[in-house]
């Protein structure tokens, strides 16, 4: 009986901090970190801003925004372990003139805020 207890509260453990290191934003051991780090490499029309985070069981789900397209990222984690196992990203271009002879909008490597 004592086993059984103690195998409960470890996984009562484990679900809780899935839960709340799935909505925490901090730059180690949650979702948004995970994700974060996808977003650092992808490239984007100006620096990357988180938008929001949402939960659907034990899976996150991390939008950032450029200004002009939307990257969302979903993470899976157990505990303080979490890895981003999918993202998808609009393509929509920058609009400008083209009378100018540089490129208004460059599409690089701009990292992510904050």
């Amino acid at each position: 009986m004592k086993k059984i207890k103690n195998i409960f509260i470890i996984l009562s453990i484990l679900v809780l901090t899935i839960f709340i290191l799935g909505f925490w934003k901090t730059t180690g051991f949650s979702a948004y970190s995970a994700c974060r780090k996808l977003a650092m490499q992808t490239k984007g029309y100006g620096v990357w801003r988180h938008e929001s985070t949402t939960q659907d069981g034990f899976q996150s789900h991390v939008s950032f925004s450029d200004g002009y397209n939307i990257m969302t990222c979903s993470a899976t984690g157990i505990g303080p372990f979490w890895i981003a196992t999918s993202y998808s990203r609009t393509l929509v271009g920058c609009n400008q003139s083209l009378g100018t002879a540089s490129d208004p909008c460059p599409e690089d490597y701009f990292g992510v805020k904050p």
